[in-house]
């Protein structure tokens, strides 16, 4: 099993292990697509659900590597919850959990969503790129704001990094090579960078000289929200929000998607990914890294996900 790596904060987490309940292992199939709708209907609910930081014009991934921890639960459904997340991520092509590998994703279990944003925003501003990093970037203040201070089941931010077409680091020793380190073990660590990489240029109007790849994820579950879900539907769901950049302001009631698992609508409610999530995050993994925009990206993966 992919080993669970548990973060020890300076403020408390709360035991939550009796607020959820737990079902059996998950059984991804994500080579798949979606059938029977008119590609518009595929379309919209890309271009609901995308979104990318306003100083790039890319959908970003994560490359090869992640690595997932969990805090706030009992090791046995923190273990849980890391092993899905892990089995989606394999499903498209990551390899996550390699031995002595790095936190990069952090999913955070709080009894209060707001209140532990806002400490964990307080103590560790430099995980949320909160300070300017070259060739780092995020969806801004305004979405940090919202982030922190908005009720939400499962709130979730991410920190993307700039990188040349080949995945070469761009930059210069400013810029961070990796998350920074877990929130118990914030040391100086060098950043492994030695000098500008330099870069052949390649853009046309059908590719760029960059792409975006995911540095650092930070997902928290409310509790008190999430109470009474199934665990493993919470995995899922916050897989498909590790997996991609989804945008939390996304109207995507009309279409059948994890997404919806905490509508108030329970009779359309899926409590495990869909294919139109596998279909998603397949087209997303398997489309052009370094498209010339997110318009091309989009219409890209929704080309992926109906054929």
């Amino acid at each position: 099993m992919i080993r669970t790596v548990v973060l020890a904060l300076t403020f408390t987490l709360v035991g939550l292990s009796s607020a959820f309940a737990q079902e059996g292992a998950p059984d991804p199939q994500f080579d798949i697509v979606v059938t029977g709708v008119r590609p518009e209907q595929i379309q919209a609910f890309v271009e609901q659900v995308s979104i990318a930081p306003p100083s790039v014009d890319q959908i970003a991934r994560w490359d090869d590597d992640i690595c997932i921890s969990a805090a706030g639960l009992g090791a046995e459904q923190s273990q849980t919850v890391v092993d899905r997340i892990s089995s989606r991520a394999q499903a498209v092509g990551l390899r996550p959990g390699r031995a002595g590998c790095r936190p990069n994703v952090f999913v955070f279990f709080a009894s209060d969503g707001s209140g532990f944003a806002g400490g964990l925003l307080e103590q560790r501003r430099s995980l949320f790129a909160y300070y300017h990093e070259e060739n780092i970037a995020t969806l801004g203040q305004e979405a940090l704001t919202s982030f922190v201070e908005t009720p939400r089941p499962v709130r979730w931010w991410h920190v993307v990094q700039t990188r040349g077409a080949d995945g070469d680091r761009l930059g210069s020793e400013s810029a961070r090579s990796e998350a920074p380190p877990p929130p118990d073990t914030m040391t100086a660590v060098p950043d492994g960078f030695s000098g500008v990489q330099s870069v052949r240029s390649q853009g046309t109007r059908v590719r760029s000289v960059e792409r975006q790849d995911f540095n650092r994820v930070i997902i928290i579950v409310d509790a008190q929200l999430a109470e009474g879900y199934p665990l493993d539907s919470i995995a899922d769901y916050v897989a498909m929000v590790t997996l991609a950049q989804i945008d939390p302001q996304a109207q995507i009631r009309e279409f059948p998607t994890i997404l919806n698992l905490f509508n108030e609508d329970l009779e359309n409610t899926s409590f495990e990914m869909t294919n139109w999530d596998a279909a998603y995050l397949n087209g997303l993994y398997r489309s052009e890294r370094n498209a010339a925009s997110m318009t091309q990206q989009v219409r890209d993966i929704s080309r992926r996900m109906s054929n």
